[in-house]
């Protein structure tokens, strides 16, 4: 991998890529963007979505964004048949046919839904890639799963990356794709979109990260490694064991100073309300960004509330059951 550190043409798009579940969210992470944006040329975001138009997509569509614009472009997903991962769904696979999809532009900003900009991004839509194909942050939390196991013995991530990708374990950097400083000209010169693509679809069981999975192996040595900062796993930070295991300098830099915050993994923001800092910064930008979320907020409110109160009455339940057990069994 090579290091970034000089400054290029600023890119001025940003895609992302959806599917019904998550409109919404993209719809928070350009607010987001747009919030924290330092004054200059308007950007574009392509929004590529893999169903039919709905209500929800209608909304993104008319999403105030002047003098920025925004565009929803429906798209065919050749990954629709592939079983779900975890949390890695089909749609997110599309990113690997973002020159394909986007043949006019030569450099794009790719981001997950799932992210909220908390800082300007010009400077990283400035980055000179310095001659790599592709921008992105090592992926703290594999590299710290792969400390762990070598502390614990307990072999897992390790034989991931030593059969599915053929690596040495102690001997690579891989990349997180949730932001992704894209060549676009450089990726469609050598037709990968096509090659990553057929690689995830002809080995579905083989990758455990699918197109991030492809990106890695396809990409290894021209990617660079730009700032921690721009892509701050919420999840590794506050919420897993294994941030003993991380690189603490990195990590460090992230929890002090975060610019994008990526709520990956399984547990999303928007599906619990969870005691943390940024899980809070995430519905904050989200009730501003639409009265709805103020709705779901509202409602995961409730259903927290009744969660709670049904499991002290349970509690209370089995508290007075084995009292009266141990009654019965002493007379």
């Amino acid at each position: 991998m090579t290091t970034c550190l000089s400054v290029a043409p600023t890119c001025l798009s940003v895609a992302l890529c959806v599917d019904g579940g998550n409109v919404d969210q993209a719809a928070v992470t350009i607010a987001s963007v747009l919030a924290h944006l330092s004054p200059g040329p308007p950007l574009t975001f392509h929004v590529f979505h893999d169903a039919p138009p709905s209500r929800r997509s209608r909304r993104l569509e008319r999403l105030r964004v002047g003098p920025h614009r925004v565009f929803v472009r429906y798209v065919e997903n050749r990954f629709r048949d592939m079983a779900r991962f975890d949390h890695v769904t089909p749609a997110a696979l599309l990113r690997l046919q973002l020159g394909e999809f986007l043949p006019d532009l030569d450099r794009v900003l790719y981001l997950d839904a799932d992210i909220l900009a908390v800082a300007d991004i010009r400077p990283l839509l400035a980055t000179d890639l310095g001659g790599a194909v592709a921008g992105a942050v090592r992926d703290l939390g594999l590299h710290a799963a792969l400390a762990e196991e070598a502390a614990t013995g307990r072999p897992d991530h390790v034989l991931h990356v030593r059969d599915a990708l053929g690596w040495d374990p102690d001997d690579f950097t891989y990349v997180n794709s949730g932001m992704l400083l894209l060549d676009l000209a450089a990726l469609r010169r050598e037709r990968f979109g096509e090659r990553a693509g057929q690689l995830v679809l002809d080995h579905p069981h083989r990758f455990r990260w699918r197109d991030q999975d492809a990106i890695n192996l396809l990409l290894r040595g021209r990617v660079a490694l730009l700032d921690p900062r721009w892509n701050t796993m919420v999840w590794l930070l506050e919420r897993e064991p294994r941030r003993h295991y991380v690189d603490m300098a990195a990590a460090a830099l992230q929890r002090r100073d975060p610019w994008l915050l990526h709520f990956s993994g399984a547990s999303k923001p928007w599906d619990s309300l969870v005691d943390i800092p940024d899980y809070r910064r995430w519905w904050r930008a989200a009730i501003r960004t639409s009265p709805l979320w103020g709705l779901s907020w509202v409602r995961l409110l409730l259903a927290t509330a009744v969660a709670s109160a049904c499991g002290a009455i349970r509690r209370e339940r089995r508290r007075l059951r084995a009292k009266l057990l141990s009654s019965s069994s002493t007379q």
